[in-house]
């Protein structure tokens, strides 16, 4: 028996899907959207954080620094332009994705900034 065939139950027998990704599962006891009084879909998770996301694109621009600088060497050898074409490719979207990251981090930074001063405490 794998592990998908597996039936969870609730203790009153219901059966349930234990994924925290299926959220209609609990809409019938906490109604819309399936979110228990007192939690918020605007938690801070670690990935939410905007300066963890800020960190994460750091790292991953200094990743996209050595596919780019790798690319630019691989030009210079013989018989390695696919291999400096494709990692010059990497390198530039790499760098496209960490642009994104620091969108989405300005934007999650605002949001918290309008909640908190909505609400007058941290969300």
């Amino acid at each position: 028996m794998s592990n998908q065939d597996k039936q969870f139950r609730k203790p009153d027998g219901t059966p349930y899907d234990p994924s925290p990704f299926n959220v209609r599962q609990y809409e019938k006891q906490y109604g819309p959207g399936g979110v228990p009084g007192g939690y918020s879909m605007g938690a801070i998770t670690p990935l939410q954080d905007p300066t963890t996301i800020r960190v994460a694109a750091c790292f991953l621009a200094l990743l996209g620094s050595g596919m780019l600088t790798m690319g630019f060497y691989c030009f210079t050898l013989p018989d390695e332009l696919w291999t400096g074409i494709w990692s010059s490719i990497l390198g530039l979207a790499t760098f496209v994705m960490v642009w994104w990251a620091f969108v989405i981090a300005g934007r999650r930074q605002r949001w918290l900034h309008a909640q908190k001063a909505k609400t007058g405490q941290e969300p």
